[in-house]
């Protein structure tokens, strides 16, 4: 398989989804924003903006300037809509269990976006949806050294931008935000402990797209089956999880990271998964993407995730296949808009098989 035909898939497979979600008109969304009860008067809506490009396959966005009086006076906020986009690539998503996320870390003192307003059920919007604060700052995108802010910087700057991705989710970790702080997520997926649950979900939504037979995903159920069983028993408490640790949901501004965005995966669970994804995704999109230097190793990932949280990084090989567990089921889930579907899960296969094979000699 040549790498060549893998160039460019991440940032195609996003192009294809976004293209075909519908978009809410400002008028609606107008009426959303005027009907809140914080919100006084009329409101004036302008520079409303679909974006094409960029991080997300699975949500509609709007960025939009609305002019009102948001209960300290009439002043204007650069905002963004987050919507079901129509086509619902998550069959469990909940936008208000994001909402609801974003509202339980604000005194954490963590960079999150500020959320404001919730449609849960698509009463004024016509789909599901939430508004919450623009962050300024370098747009994320899913193609991570050709676009964004990883893209145009010295080798030296980007490995301490991506490491700082590795301290964010260190810096949760230590946070320890548990089940009575974001009590919406403890009913996420089933069985006995959270690993359980969380790997009953994503089967869950393998599921909802496959039919039993389909050979992709009796290898996720493969996967799914083993790690049940031989599950770590000796972990820390659950805590709140990000979920989608790609560095593409990070906004970043004046060198540091001015917010993690993209909540809509958070679970009750480990940190350590979320950290495998990010040393993932730096080496494979070398392969979707571009190639480029100063990219953190794993090792260093691992000190600067140790040392913002304080702990130790724990079963290690168990996590990084937790994490390919994921991948694989995005990627069947995705099959129908993902460009080279065949050679990228070809080589999701060939990158489980090595973190499988790590794990087996770890745990059998």
């Amino acid at each position: 398989m040549s790498t060549d035909e893998l160039k460019g898939t991440m940032a195609e497979s996003v192009r294809q989804a976004k293209s075909r979600f519908l978009k809410i008109d400002t008028a609606t969304i107008q009426r959303f924003i005027e009907n809140q009860p914080d919100v006084s008067g009329p409101v004036s809506i302008e520079n409303v903006v679909f974006p094409t490009d960029g991080a997300g396959s699975s949500n509609g966005i709007a960025f939009l300037k609305a002019t009102g009086d948001f209960g300290d006076g009439v002043q204007s906020l650069d905002l963004v809509l987050r919507y079901s986009p129509g086509e619902q690539l998550l069959k469990q998503k909940r936008y208000d269990h994001e909402f609801e996320t974003l509202i339980a870390l604000q005194p954490f003192g963590l960079p999150v976006p500020e959320a404001l307003w919730l449609d849960a059920d698509g009463r004024w919007l016509g789909a599901a949806g939430y508004i919450m604060k623009r962050v300024d700052g370098d747009v994320p995108s899913a193609a991570m050294y050709s676009a964004g802010p990883l893209a145009n910087v010295a080798p030296e700057v980007r490995n301490e931008l991506m490491l700082k991705a590795a301290g964010f989710h260190g810096q949760l970790r230590k946070a320890a935000i548990g089940a009575d702080k974001v009590p919406h997520l403890v009913n996420r997926g089933y069985g006995t402990t959270p690993i359980r649950r969380e790997l009953s979900w994503w089967l869950e939504e393998v599921n909802q797209v496959c039919d039993a037979e389909d050979p992709k995903a009796k290898m996720i159920k493969a996967v799914h089956d083993w790690m049940v069983q031989h599950e770590p028993r000796d972990l820390y408490p659950a805590n709140l999880v990000h979920g989608d640790a790609q560095i593409a949901n990070i906004i970043y501004a004046n060198g540091d990271i001015a917010a993690v965005v993209d909540w809509e995966l958070s679970y009750l669970g480990h940190n350590e998964s979320d950290l495998a994804l990010i040393c993932f995704l730096t080496e494979s999109q070398k392969l979707t993407d571009t190639a480029v230097e100063g990219t953190p190793t794993e090792k260093e990932y691992l000190e600067r995730y140790s040392r913002e949280s304080s702990t130790e990084v724990m079963h290690w090989p168990y996590f990084k296949l937790f994490n390919l567990y994921k991948i694989i089921a995005v990627s069947r889930m995705s099959a129908h808009f993902m460009p080279s579907f065949e050679q990228l899960w070809a080589f999701y296969l060939q990158q489980l098989d090595d973190v499988w094979t790590a794990a087996k000699e770890t745990y059998e």
